[in-house]
This record gives C-alpha cells, structure tokens and sequence, in this order.
C-alpha cells in the first residue's frame, strides 16, 4: 500500500479550503480591521470605566 501524504488524505470538513473560502477570509480579516476609530474609542472608554466601577478595591484598574 502506498503512503499517502496528509493533504491526499483529507476530506469531509477537515479538507483544506479552497482559494474561494481563503480569499473569503482574508477579505472578512481586513473588513474587521477597517473599524470606525471613533467607535473603537469609545468602546474603550466605555469598558475601562464598566471596569472601574464596581470594584471590592478602591484602586482602579485604570487611574487616569
């Protein structure tokens, strides 16, 4: 019996993807990066002070 190699023995969901699914994904990676500044800005701002507020310690996480 020959020996065959990992990529001739994948199939079913396991297969690698096809170069229509890869380029699918790096468009979806790139569209994740091209967020709104202002928005990402604000979502910081917004979670740092969630953080801070309901703290057992009086020393916040992030002292300004």
């Amino acid at each position: 019996m020959a020996r065959q190699t990992v990529a001739q023995q994948s199939t079913g969901p396991l297969a690698p993807p096809t170069p229509e699914e890869v380029q699918s994904l790096i468009d979806l990676l790139r569209s994740w990066q091209e967020g709104d500044a202002e928005e990402q800005r604000e979502t910081l701002e917004f979670l740092m002070r969630a953080l801070d507020e309901d703290r057992m310690s009086a020393r916040k996480l992030f002292p300004k």
